[in-house]
């Protein structure tokens, strides 16, 4: 399970900047093939699953401990279409960013 820890350590040093399962999977000297089936087994999740959902957790915590704007967010976490940062985060929770931030202060 080495593959595991390292590719923790991988997806925490570089999930801003490096969204492509491929990349970990090159630098763990591994094919993509392989390193799903480690990922599936420990996490029931995909390589690319596991990234987004680090993504979206980074953009949770940029939302409620920041006063950051949503297009300032989506730049931060390595998404450059903000449309596209928007569409996703609901579609993950039901709610914008926006209305998500809106109901915290609450």
């Amino acid at each position: 399970m080495e593959y595991i820890s390292d590719f923790e350590i991988l997806l925490e040093q570089h999930f801003r900047e490096q969204h492509h399962p491929e990349f970990y999977a090159a630098r763990l000297n591994t094919t993509l093939y392989v390193l799903n089936g480690f990922t599936r087994r420990r996490f029931g999740k995909t390589v690319y699953e596991l990234i987004q959902e680090r993504l979206h957790l980074e953009a949770l915590h940029l939302l409620i401990h920041s006063s950051l704007k949503v297009s300032e967010i989506a730049y931060t976490i390595g998404c450059c279409d903000h449309g596209h940062f928007t569409r996703s985060f609901k579609r993950r929770e039901g709610v914008g960013p926006r209305e998500y931030r809106l109901a915290l202060s609450y």
